[in-house]
């Protein structure tokens, strides 16, 4: 009994804190919504009366929590109906036509999607998101995208149910702890960084540090507690200090002490390998304001009481990022000699930092599109990827492992800002390329890039952007992709168009026989020669599936992407030249041995050599080899005939490694953009 009446009384307890945190971010609620709170409530409270949770207490404690962390994120009152209803559909006797005719079209739909994600299977997780069981997983993740392009507001109610299972995670079987756990740091999480949603991001961070990591966790904690009371002595002295000129300078400011949270903390021991007395920006102060015109005022306060740290400021006021996020940041060096980290901004901001996306329901009336603009683009990313792994794939599996892939790339917190020619801000995974961020812009631009100008330099495709990068590209007409752009990208999703194009085309381009490519008519084109295993055999499709050696030949070095005619020698099975050999047989009888064949795939590199006629000069030689490191290309061998006199023309040969055509086409390219290279070109 005295149990019964504590859990009452807790029940109660919070719906009253759910009701004064709904007055206080909504003053102006009207009394017809407060009622259908109330009422969702009531139903919630009915509808679960008989379950209760694996913690043993009563189930509608978890739907008042769920709507409560909704409140606090400022969401509006059907998010939060919808929050203590969202397990109604799934768990009770009542449907979605009931909660439609008593609360409405609106708090209905956004109860049966939530119940669609909660019904998704929960067994598929393994190690981490590139190793889920492929097929179900996506189809799991694919459910919960799609339930929220319909309403971003289903994502959210997810994150608050996914907050308070996590606080009681401890009650569930060791491996649920651990599936669900890394579901959330690779999932949820992320997804919550993305909408700009640090506050629960770092809290479901640090709930599930703990559950995967229980020993880091408990040790980081006790390493931050015994740091504790001469961080607080140090920060109590900062606030004083700054408190004391921003009166002088008629400032009204909060000033808000800021340790990173334990996840946080633990990723960035992992990262630099040092302890925590080593990370020097652990400890941190944020002031916040009333204006915009405050942040840069108290900037500068902060700088003339306190040397900045050179390279550690950024406005993201004035250069927000793509999710909408805005603050001022610096280091400065703080009166104990250590740096300490600043950041500035306004309640509006600092409400929008913790709370993201939610925040436009509590700003709704004084926000413009570009406050949310980013986090909506990437959602739309996102709608775009489902909709097109949905579309393309031949094979399900292998669509399933892309899709996976392609979704963690867009998920990583590792990302670079470049800078399209309109000053749009694009990002990109950390390691991208040119070519990454052509098919990041449209896919047509993608299958059409020929170059492009990084910062109005022309460099190779496979050139690696960094953030504050200016990207243009530069098109051909018409798509000219190569395979060998699938080891220039760094992205899934590029990788995943290259591939779709070449499948489509091979579908749509059948095979053609004519009399030049097809001298001998007595052989017929059908089926495929299967790879050898033989790693010095070309990987070669010949026609008629002859089964027989296959060799290239050392007069023409034929490389992947030449256009390329077979050879039958006598007792040597098939030679592989290129079309445009000069070694190939001219006489009628001769002729009669050529059979078509055509390039399977990118398993092997070709020696290829390369000539180089240049104007002699200090540090050429270095520059060569540079241009042809930065294609990514193995050097095999080096030659050069240095002139004794200055000014004179140099020759030199290399050897490489070539996979395919259009990487030799990109090594003669980047060479003769050498200075003084005359000519580059593929010796005979």
């Amino acid at each position: 009994m005295l149990l019964d009446n504590l859990q009452s009384f807790k029940i109660v307890n919070l719906y009253k804190q759910l009701i004064n945190t709904i007055k206080k971010k909504y003053p102006d609620i009207s009394e017809s919504e407060l009622n259908q709170i109330q009422k969702a409530y009531e139903l919630a409270s009915l509808a679960h009366k008989d379950q209760k949770r694996l913690s043993g207490e009563p189930y509608i404690i978890h739907p008042l929590h769920v709507a409560l962390y909704l409140a606090e994120m400022s969401m509006d009152p059907p998010t939060i109906i919808a929050g203590l209803l969202h397990d109604v559909i799934e768990d009770t006797i009542y449907n979605e036509e009931f909660i439609r005719n008593e609360f409405g079209d609106e708090v209905a739909k956004l109860v049966k999607a939530v119940t669609k994600i909660s019904l998704v299977k929960k067994d598929t997780y393994k190690e981490n998101l590139s190793e889920l069981k492929s097929q179900e997983a996506a189809e799991n993740l694919r459910l919960m995208l799609l339930a929220t392009f319909e309403d971003i507001r289903v994502i959210i109610i997810k994150l608050a149910d996914k907050l308070h299972n996590m606080q009681t995670i401890h009650y569930q079987k060791p491996h649920k702890i651990e599936r669900i756990a890394k579901e959330v740091l690779d999932i949820y999480a992320p997804i919550a960084g993305r909408l700009g949603m640090y506050k629960i991001k770092s809290e479901l961070e640090d709930l599930a540090f703990e559950a995967l990591c229980p020993e880091e966790a408990k040790k980081i904690k006790e390493e931050i507690k015994q740091s504790k009371t001469e961080l607080e002595s140090f920060l109590k002295k900062v606030k004083k200090a700054l408190y004391k000129r921003l009166e002088e300078m008629n400032i009204q400011a909060q000033i808000d002490s800021r340790v990173k949270h334990l996840y946080s903390v633990y990723t960035k021991i992992q990262k630099s390998n040092k302890t925590i007395k080593q990370i020097y920006d652990l400890r941190g102060i944020r002031i916040i304001v009333p204006e915009v015109n405050d942040c840069y005022a108290v900037l500068g306060i902060v700088h003339t009481l306190w040397k900045p740290l050179p390279g550690r400021f950024k406005d993201y006021i004035a250069l927000p990022k793509p999710n909408g996020y805005q603050s001022l940041h610096t280091t400065v060096m703080a009166p104990d000699g250590k740096p300490l980290e600043i950041q500035i901004r306004t309640k509006e901001m600092n409400e929008r930092a913790e709370n993201g996306i939610a925040a436009h329901w509590l700003y709704k009336h004084g926000m413009d599109y570009k406050s949310v603009k980013g986090r909506l683009e990437w959602l739309q990313t996102l709608k775009q990827i489902t909709q097109e792994f949905q579309n393309y794939a031949k094979n399900r599996l292998e669509n399933s492992t892309e899709f996976l892939n392609t979704l963690k790339d867009e998920l990583q917190p590792d990302e670079i800002y470049v800078f399209t020619p309109n000053a749009d801000i694009i990002t990109l995974p950390r390691g991208a390329t040119v070519l990454d961020f052509a098919f990041k812009i449209h896919t047509d631009l993608g299958l059409r890039c020929k170059s492009a100008l990084v910062n109005d330099r022309i460099v190779p495709l496979s050139t690696e952007l960094k953030s504050g990068d200016k990207v243009e590209i530069i098109t051909h007409p018409e798509p000219k992709p190569s395979p060998i752009w699938l080891k220039y990208v760094k992205s899934t999703r590029a990788r995943q168009k290259i591939r779709a194009y070449f499948r489509k085309k091979e579908e749509t381009e059948p095979v053609k026989e004519t009399k030049e490519e097809t001298p001998n008519k007595k052989i017929e084109l059908k089926i495929k020669r299967k790879p050898t295993k033989n790693p010095k055999e070309v990987p070669i499709e010949v026609s008629g599936g002859i089964d027989v050696p296959v060799r290239y030949a050392g007069c023409c070095s034929p490389v992947p992407g030449d256009k390329i005619i077979g050879y039958i020698t006598r007792g040597r099975g098939i030679t592989i030249h290129r079309v445009d050999c000069s070694q190939l047989p001219k006489n009628q009888s001769e002729i009669e041995r050529f059979i078509p064949v055509k390039w399977e795939g990118l398993t092997e590199v070709y020696p290829v050599a390369i000539e180089i006629t240049a104007k002699d000069r200090q540090g050429l030689y270095l520059d060569l080899v540079q241009a042809i490191t930065v294609t990514k290309t193995n050097i095999l061998k080096a030659e050069a005939d240095i002139p004794k006199d200055k000014n004179d023309i140099m020759k030199a040969t290399f050897l490489v490694e070539i996979e395919h055509v259009d990487q030799l086409n990109e090594v003669l390219q980047s060479l003769s953009l050498v200075k003084d290279v005359i000519e580059a070109k593929r010796k005979s």
